[in-house]
């Protein structure tokens, strides 16, 4: 029987409630969202002797923290051109550093010091090319990233795309070496046990309703009762609800989903991933798959679309992306189905600051797997007034659009122009 849940959680052990907890009636700080940032951050406050309680809505760890494609490793999106001309050198090269390197090295840090068992190989990425027409754009901006700071990547053409991946749809690509594997749900476990272990105290189904400003105090009002608190951090990036409309209105909750395949065999998905390379590529389907930690399945995800849809039909989009890559694919079995919701923003960059006074850190657009930890980290050491919080993330703009109001009314259109844009790219190709 196809299963809803993540492949991740059969591994991991289902995600549960933790148990319940009378809530204090005032706090230090308290973290909206128990993710990857919320638990992160948690535990930097709780080892610094902050009182801290993270609330969640619904199971800590449930969310995109461990729905997402199992992949670690840093990346921007925004051109390195753009990101010069808004923010200026300086602060372009700190982005470009903090998203490839710093928060690499936090995460794999942070995996060691906790003793975080998540299934971490550092197998390496491929990024593969849609079109020809990429690849010396491609070679210019890695050769330009490279002179800023030190990426361990290198152009792969064509000729040897399958030492990569075997298929023949791509037209070469970019091998990123320091870039990796996990389980992202022993990941997200893995950090709220370190934060429970400091001292904070983590709750679920529990709903913050409002926030309302008392002196040098927040009020939180949450599905349990009110709780005073000195600071609080907003932590819930694509799952923010719509009464935080200022952060709403910056952000854009877009799905993916997500298959596992039936057992395979070690021999065969070697076959299929050689190096055993986590791989995403460039068409705006955005596919990005894996072989399994054990290396006997292929997790494959993609942008079936950028709307809630049903569990057959992402299936069944799913399965012509997969067989439309690997043939030999077209008809194997899967085992588990599901989705989760990304916080995008409209350049593509996260932020950490405050709103009305209230810390926020978000909109990872995809890379939240060492991204979020690292800047739950330096948003904690905000809070805490330590200058080692200092990150070119709160430089960025975290821009909105007059005609984004909060509801993401125009996902509907935006999948219309995606799949335009996909067929367009395909008939490119045959040119």
């Amino acid at each position: 029987m196809l299963s809803t849940s993540p492949f991740w959680w059969e591994d991991s052990g289902k995600l549960e409630l933790p148990a319940e907890n009378a809530l204090p009636a005032e706090v230090d700080v308290l973290v909206v969202g128990a993710g990857l940032t919320g638990l992160s951050a948690a535990r930097t406050l709780a080892k610094a002797g902050k009182q801290v309680l993270v609330l969640d809505s619904g199971i800590p760890g449930s969310g995109a923290s461990s729905r997402n494609g199992g992949m670690i490793g840093g990346g921007h999106r925004l051109s390195i051109k753009e990101t010069i001309s808004r923010y200026g050198l300086q602060t372009a090269v700190s982005v470009l550093r903090e998203s490839h390197i710093d928060s690499n090295d936090f995460a794999k840090s942070l995996m060691a010091e906790e003793a975080i068992d998540c299934d971490y190989a550092e197998s390496g990425r491929f990024r593969a090319f849609w079109r020809d027409a990429e690849y010396n754009p491609a070679a210019r901006e890695l050769e330009r990233l490279q002179k800023l700071i030190p990426v361990e990547a290198e152009m792969l053409p064509a000729s040897r795309q399958r030492e990569e991946v075997a298929t023949d749809v791509y037209k070469g690509g970019i091998v990123y070496r320091d870039h990796g594997g996990i389980n992202p749900a022993k990941w997200v476990t893995g950090i709220q046990r370190a934060a429970l272990r400091c001292g904070a105290l983590v709750q679920g189904n529990t709903a913050v309703e409002n926030l309302r400003r008392e002196g040098n105090h927040w009020l939180v009002g949450s599905a349990r009762g009110n709780i005073k608190s000195g600071s609080v951090l907003m932590a819930t990036n694509g799952y923010t609800p719509s009464n935080f409309s200022h952060l709403v209105r910056r952000l854009i909750p877009v799905p993916s989903y997500l298959i596992a395949t039936e057992t395979l065999g070690a021999e065969r998905v070697k076959r299929l991933f050689p190096n055993q390379r986590m791989i995403v590529e460039t068409r705006d389907r955005h596919c990005y798959y894996r072989p399994s930690p054990d290396g006997t399945r292929v997790v494959f995800g993609g942008r079936t679309a950028m709307i809630k849809v049903p569990g057959a039909f992402a299936e069944h989009g799913l399965r012509g992306l997969l067989g439309g890559i690997f043939p030999e694919l077209k008809d194997v079995a899967f085992t588990h189905s599901w989705s989760g919701i990304t916080g995008m923003t409209f350049d593509f960059l996260p932020n950490v600051g405050r709103v009305g006074g209230v810390w926020h850190a978000l909109g990872y657009s995809g890379s939240g797997n060492q991204m979020a930890p690292y800047l739950g980290h330096k948003a904690a050491l905000q809070i805490l007034g330590d200058p080692a919080g200092e990150t070119a993330f709160t430089q960025t703009d975290f821009p909105t659009r007059w005609w984004h109001r909060g509801f993401p009314w125009f996902l509907p259109f935006a999948d219309v122009v995606y799949r335009f844009k996909d067929g367009l790219n395909n008939l490119r190709r045959l040119a």
